[in-house]
């Protein structure tokens, strides 16, 4: 219960504090629950992606994610005058997630990734988003090499390589953005499959002189 009311006269405000705190607290109690909703949303969306199922409509999907998270931001500003950084940091973590799946499925399709104003998020979200898409490519690369399908595997790759490159020029704090750590696996996943690849180029042409002799 919250005690306090503009009646005291040492600090007549305080009431007024103390319910505006009651009702951030109740939105960020509310944002973490919304956060394990959409968390769970997202990550069914990009196993979808990977799969290369229904790639269009789970795009849309990550989209009304996207939607439903500034949904909630707007109604943090309407009712406390402005948008706490604990709500943002309960969701950020989705924001991150759905760029994540939206660039993998572009990339996968051959088109290109939006930027972060047309998805309606951060740079910071989308750079870290973008930053997790290269795992999730790997993923893709290894899918391809066991299928055979060494010409988009290579593509993949080389796309792997374009997204680390490009993130490995930003130098930022790690209080504006915590990319550093993110862009460093980059480096150890993008190595990991270019060798993977040599290895198996040259097993590919060893095994088809083989069927030559």
């Amino acid at each position: 219960m919250i005690r306090g009311s503009e009646n005291d006269h040492t600090v007549p405000f305080l009431g007024t504090a103390l319910r505006e705190l009651e009702k951030l607290n109740n939105l960020r109690e509310e944002s973490i629950l919304l956060s394990r909703k959409l968390l769970a949303i997202c990550r069914a969306s990009i196993v979808k992606i990977r799969h290369l199922n229904h790639l269009l409509e789970t795009e849309e999907k990550l989209r009304e994610v996207i939607r439903e998270v500034n949904s909630f931001l707007r109604r943090c500003a309407d009712e406390i005058g402005y948008i706490d950084e604990s709500v943002r940091t309960s969701l950020s973590p989705v924001l991150q997630e759905a760029v994540e799946g939206i660039s993998l499925s572009r990339i996968l399709r051959g088109a290109p990734v939006p930027s972060h104003k047309e998805l309606l998020v951060r740079p910071k979200e989308y750079l870290l988003g973008i930053a997790d898409a290269i795992g999730e490519i790997r993923r893709v690369v290894l899918q391809c090499l066991m299928e055979e399908d060494i010409t988009k595997a290579q593509d993949l790759t080389n796309k792997m390589e374009e997204i680390y490159e490009a993130l490995n020029s930003a130098v930022f704090p790690d209080s504006l953005v915590p990319i550093r750590k993110k862009v460093d696996l980059a480096r150890i996943l993008v190595d990991k499959t270019l060798s993977e690849l040599i290895v198996y180029k040259a097993s590919l042409k060893l095994k088809k002189g083989g069927d030559r002799e």
